[in-house]
C-alpha cells in the first residue's frame, strides 16, 4: 500500500517537473513548436517569414537554421507532383554538385505536402538541405532546413523534431 501511494505521489512531481522544453510560434496561417534554447527571428530581413536557429557559444561562419517562406500562388493550379518534379529541377540552380537523397510526396494531418533532402556546395561549402513544402489552394509554404553536410547529423533529430511539428491551418 505505501509503494502505491508512494507512486501517485511522485507520478505528479515527474510530469510537473518535465515542464514543456518547447516554444509555439502560433500563426493565423501555420504553427511551429522548436527549443526554448533555440532562436526565433521574425525580422524577414531575408525575405523568409521566420528563421529558427540554436543560440551557439562560438563565432561561426554558417549556423544552421530552419527557415519559412509564404507564397500567394493566386488561382494557381498545380499539383503537388508538378511541385515535386519543379523542386527536383530548381536544386541543380541553388547548390552545385547537387545529389538528391530523397525525395517523396507524403501526407501529414490530411494535407499532401512534398518533402526532399539533397546534398550540394554553395559558397564554397557542403550542405545538407531538407524542404517540406505544403500546397494549398492559393498558398505554397516551404519550410527550409540549412545545415552544412558535416553538422548535419549533430541537428538531425531536434530539426526533424522541429519541421515535423510545423502544421498549415
Amino acid at each position: 500500500m505505501k509503494k502505491k501511494l508512494l507512486i501517485l505521489f511522485f507520478i505528479p512531481l515527474i510530469t510537473f517537473s518535465q515542464e514543456t522544453k518547447t516554444k509555439k510560434l502560433d500563426h493565423p496561417d501555420y504553427s511551429i513548436e522548436y527549443p526554448k534554447n533555440w532562436i526565433l527571428d521574425e525580422s524577414g530581413k531575408e525575405g523568409e517569414s521566420f528563421v529558427i536557429y540554436p543560440k551557439i557559444e562560438s563565432e561561426k561562419v554558417f549556423v544552421e537554421n530552419i527557415n519559412f517562406i509564404k507564397q500567394n500562388l493566386g488561382q494557381s493550379e498545380l499539383t503537388i507532383k508538378q511541385l515535386k518534379s519543379i523542386i527536383e529541377n530548381q536544386v541543380s540552380n541553388i547548390l552545385n554538385n547537387p545529389k538528391i537523397i530523397s525525395s517523396e510526396i507524403a501526407n501529414k494531418n490530411g494535407l499532401t505536402y512534398h518533402k526532399i533532402l539533397v546534398k550540394g556546395e554553395a559558397s564554397g561549402m557542403n550542405f545538407q538541405t531538407k524542404v517540406y513544402t505544403f500546397l494549398t489552394d492559393t498558398n505554397l509554404y516551404t519550410l527550409t532546413l540549412v545545415s552544412k553536410l558535416e553538422d548535419y547529423e549533430k541537428i538531425k533529430i531536434v530539426s526533424d523534431k522541429i519541421m515535423d511539428s510545423f502544421s498549415v491551418k
